[in-house]
């Protein structure tokens, strides 16, 4: 494993980069026994105004499952909602797991995602089971979620208050998130970036970099 010699922290996405996602799984969940413009919202549900409002913490859990009812016009039980929202979140590979210990013990590290609540506690219960750890904060120096802080990537803003927490300069640190919106953002504010576009891109990236 190789760490860049130029870098003084890792600041790393959540879904797709440490926990493995599948949102098409989530949306075809949601689009089940719905037709017409039910099954069009639920393709489109990852821009609807609702989720980023979520992401931001501007709704609580109670609100947000109000809501998918309004918007599918289904009578859906708290749990039903749950089911079908957390259906995207897969498996956390220990190595992964390896990795963050790995770099903590010499290098700050940090997670920064666009989450909710519902979300970040089924998360929390996959970290218990798939590695025995109870909690991110055992893993990260921070961890930075969106709903608390109310903003979300790739809004600049959002960046520039990790930084300020961070107190390095940005560009002696490097952000790795799977979606190429949220890296043009952080390069906005002079993070390094690294995209995770396949599943091995992480590991790859230690094993390549020079």
């Amino acid at each position: 494993m190789k760490i860049d010699k130029n870098i003084d922290f890792f600041v790393f996405d959540l879904g797709g980069v440490i926990i493995d996602l599948d949102i098409p799984f989530t949306i075809s969940q949601l689009g089940e026994n719905l037709n017409g413009d039910g099954k069009a919202l639920s393709e489109n549900f990852m821009m609807n105004p609702i989720h980023h409002a979520y992401e931001k913490g501007e709704i609580n859990d109670a609100t947000f499952r109000a809501e998918i009812r309004n918007a599918f016009k289904k009578d859906w039980s708290d749990l039903e909602i749950d089911n079908i929202w957390n259906a995207m979140l897969g498996k956390i590979p220990m190595q992964k797991i390896e990795l963050l210990q790995y770099l903590r013990k010499s290098h700050p590290v940090y997670m920064l995602s666009n989450t909710n609540g519902i979300h970040f506690k089924r998360v929390e219960e996959i970290l218990l089971e798939d590695t025995g750890i109870s909690t991110f904060n055992e893993l990260f120096d921070h961890v930075f979620l969106s709903h608390e802080m109310g903003c979300r990537k790739p809004d600049t803003i959002i960046y520039e208050k990790v930084l300020d927490h961070i107190g390095m300069p940005a560009d002696r640190g490097v952000f790795f998130d799977d979606t190429a919106p949220n890296l043009l953002g952080a390069e906005k504010v002079g993070l390094r970036t690294c995209h995770i576009n396949h599943p091995n891109a992480l590991m790859d990236y230690f094993s390549d970099v020079q």
